[in-house]
């Protein structure tokens, strides 16, 4: 009677370890899949004459906004060379609260999209695709999807995350004293328009 509770334990136990085991060779095969990237557009290559070039554009964007008088409209423009390489830069210099590698920015079809690999223990390709608007003259950010791997993340989870971004993009907002007036998207271009408050 013994052995029999002992073998239907051990066979128990081997069961529930292999279905762990499937479990996590599926979940593993999934999540270090390729994220669903491929109509995006062409690969872009990170430069440093791209990164200088976007420096420069930023210190000329904060000279204008140092000269600029309350409600006076400035406009900055960045295209996805320029985003992408000093993203690459920022990674490479370890200024980033996660480690990621091969970082991907995309201005396409009205929507931001960002690819990158991220260490989390093992390389998963990340991709987020999102809409910016303008909601009240402050930023109105909406994920349309976002990947793991080959898995997509529920809309719900992505909705509280949204949450707590949200509020702290407005206690940071409002330390600007910047009123956004106007976010468009175009192929391989954004065009952020602020007016200084």
């Amino acid at each position: 009677m013994n052995r029999n509770i002992i073998r239907t334990l051990f066979l128990t136990l081997g069961a529930i370890s292999s279905l762990l085991l499937l479990i996590a060779g599926i979940g593993g095969y999934f999540i270090t899949g390729q994220a669903p990237i491929d109509n995006w557009g062409k690969w872009v290559k990170p430069t440093d004459e791209a990164v200088s070039r976007l420096d420069e554009e930023i210190e000329a964007f904060e000279d204008e906004m140092d000269e600029a008088v309350v409600g006076e409209y400035i406009a900055l423009e960045l295209t996805e060379e320029e985003a992408t390489s000093k993203l690459d830069q920022l990674a490479r210099a370890g200024n980033l609260s996660i480690d990621i590698e091969y970082p991907q920015i995309y201005f396409r079809d009205g929507m931001v999209r960002a690819f990158a690999i991220v260490e989390m223990g093992i390389d998963v390709q990340v991709a987020i695709q999102a809409n910016i608007g303008v909601n009240g003259e402050m930023p109105d950010i909406t994920i349309e999807s976002l990947n793991l791997g080959r898995i997509p993340i529920p809309k719900a989870l992505i909705n509280s995350m949204m949450t707590a971004i949200e509020r702290a993009l407005e206690e940071r907002w409002e330390d600007l004293h910047l009123l956004l007036q106007e976010v468009t998207i175009e192929q391989g271009e954004i065009m952020i328009v602020l007016a200084k408050n």
